[in-house]
């Protein structure tokens, strides 16, 4: 006799909106972070073509890379975070697999699996917040620089 490995729908399908709904988030924090980042390459251009090439091109040449370099981190950490959420349901589906099987010794697998993923996933997130909050404080830095 053959056990099913079928798992009921509702079991997961909230969690899976919950995942989703993180997903869009990182999804627009990476959206915005890659405008800045087109942002910067245009502001750039027009400032060489402005003023030709000299030294003093921006008065705060340093908060300049600090914000490009905040946005790139914060692009990066969203593709992070996009992975290692997907991965992390799809650890959870098997997880609920295991736990219908009944194996313990492949449950505590999934189990740690899926509790891993969750916390790089988490922590991806919040680097992704965190240095998009520092991109745009140093993007108003420079901003004021300017003015």
């Amino acid at each position: 006799m053959q056990v099913s490995n079928e798992i009921d729908e509702s079991q997961y399908k909230a969690d899976f909106m919950i995942s989703e709904n993180y997903i869009k988030f990182s999804g627009e924090l990476l959206r915005l972070s890659l405008l800045a980042i087109g942002g910067f390459g245009t502001l750039i251009l027009t400032m060489i073509k402005e003023k030709s090439y000299s030294k003093d091109l921006f008065p705060c040449p340093m908060l300049f890379i600090l914000a490009l370099g905040c946005f790139v981190f914060c692009s990066a950490a969203c593709l992070f975070h996009r992975y290692y959420a997907t991965d992390a349901m799809s650890w959870y589906i098997c997880l609920l697999r295991a736990k219908k099987s009944g194996d313990v010794s492949k449950i505590a697998q999934e189990k740690s699996g899926f509790h891993r993923m969750l916390r790089l996933s988490r922590n991806s997130l919040i680097l992704s917040e965190i240095s998009f909050g520092l991109g745009v404080f140093f993007f108003f830095l420079i901003i004021q620089s300017y003015i």
